[in-house]
This record gives structure tokens, sequence and C-alpha cells, in this order.
């Protein structure tokens, strides 16, 4: 069934990048509503992340960017989604850290939490049908391969980032290239002020924040590129036809040795 036609700005969507640090702003957000918006920098509890979030709003989406598995997972649930992502060309441009090791685990976690703080403000969406809650609409962004994949290969031969800036890289690559523009084009979404606040952007956290929001806004027009299975959870990436050649290959590839 083709999907409905969704005008972008009358629709509410939010974007969180998850951070759970106790002392420092780690946390950004994002959010769009009837042509309006904003973003964040702020904390991990709810009392000060609900303050930068329009109030009474009733979201058709939520992206959260941290790893989202089903109630009661066990935390050395290895996902399909994650391992899909470490192998071949994604290993060094846009992999994931595994969600059921160290570090991983906490952030599996603090994204469980992030989504019971927000499920009271979302509302079902027919668009969203793989989702670890049934009948909501909060759905995992992956801000790093959300770019990757869209960059072309040649991008990737340029002078590499360290690993902890490797997204502001890719943030970067992706404004220089256009692609993050290409996006507002496929899903029609006439915001040229929206867009322009993403392209001068510079805070990490924010930056997080606007890709969890465009991966919202995908996921509202029924265009996503979902990776992932109803063990794990799922990835929720940009529309295919966006994708570079090499990635579509690479994920092509991991999914037949997996098989």
């Amino acid at each position: 069934m083709e999907q409905p036609t969704v005008d972008l700005n009358q629709v509410a969507l939010l974007g969180i990048d998850v951070g759970f640090s106790k002392s420092r702003p780690t946390t950004g957000i994002a959010w769009s509503n009837n042509g309006e918006f904003g973003s964040a920098r702020t904390h991990s509890d709810w009392e000060r992340r609900s303050r930068y979030i329009p109030p009474a709003t009733k979201f058709s989406v939520v992206a959260i960017d941290g790893p989202l598995v089903p109630s009661g997972a066990d935390d050395s649930l290895a996902r399909l989604c994650e391992y899909l992502f470490i192998r071949g060309a994604f290993q060094t441009r846009c992999k994931p850290g595994l969600s059921n090791h160290g570090y991983g685990k906490d952030l599996r976690r603090a994204a469980s939490q992030t989504a019971e703080q927000i499920l009271h403000l979302v509302m079902p969406n027919d668009a969203v049908r793989k989702t670890i809650w049934p009948g909501t609409s909060v759905i995992e962004a992956f801000p790093n391969a959300f770019l990757g994949v869209l960059l072309p290969e040649a991008r990737f031969t340029m002078p590499a980032a360290a690993k902890r800036k490797k997204f502001d890289w890719l943030y970067d690559h992706a404004v220089d290239s256009g692609v993050l523009s290409d996006i507002f084009g496929l899903l029609d979404w006439c915001n040229g002020a929206l867009l322009n606040a993403m392209l001068a952007e510079t805070d990490h956290e924010k930056r997080a924040a606007w890709i969890c929001l465009l991966t919202a806004a995908c996921a509202a027009t029924g265009k996503s590129e979902i990776v992932g299975d109803e063990i794990g959870g799922w990835f929720w990436l940009p529309p295919s036809e966006l994708w570079a050649s090499w990635a579509r290959g690479a994920l092509e590839k991991n999914l037949s040795a997996l098989a």
C-alpha cells in the first residue's frame, strides 16, 4: 500500500541523543512542530530534559540515539542490527559499539530509561510498524550510520578523524557534500530555516539530536530503511535511494554472510 503524503511541517517530531553523565550536560534534544523547531544540550534527568521539550505536545515519532531492545532482554543479548554494521566497509566508516559489552550495556540502560521518560508524549503512528514497544512510535536512531551511508566513497579517502570525533567528521562531510539538503528534498520538507540551523550547527550533542530528528522525519513519511529484527530491535536509517553504492553493497554482503 502506498504511504500517504505527510507534511512534515504539520507533525510533531522529537529527537534525543542519549547522554547519561550525572554531572555534565551530555543529552541533545531537537524538536519540530508546526514549522517551528528548537534544540538544546542538557542533562539526563527528566526534570531538566523536559524544560526543552514543548509542553502539552504529543509527538508523531520520537527517535532516540541509543540501543533500544525489547523489555526483559538480557544484557548479553547480541543484536543483528549492530553486527551488520561492524563488518566490512562499515567497520572503519560508521560502525556502532556493541551494546552487550562494557560501556555499551550502560548506554543500553540509559536508552531504555530515556524511552520510559518520554512514552507518555508519544502517540501511535501507523507509519511506524517495527518498534520494540507495539503501539508506540519510539524508534532507534544511529546517527553515525545515518550519515555514513549517505556519503560517497571518495569522502572516506580523505583524512579520517580520531574515533572520539568520528561523528563530527561525518557531520562536517554531510554538510559539505549536500546530503542533508538531499534528504529534505526527498522528504519534501519545506523548512529552509530548520535546514539552515542543521547546516550551521557545531555543538556535538545538538548535531546528534538533529540527526535523530531527521531519523524521525524519515520514519514519519514511511521512507526509512529499517535494519534489524524483532529479537534485538532495529536501526532506522535514511531512504535507500539516497544511500551511496558502497553502503548498499556492504549491507547486502553482510546480510548474505549472516544468512
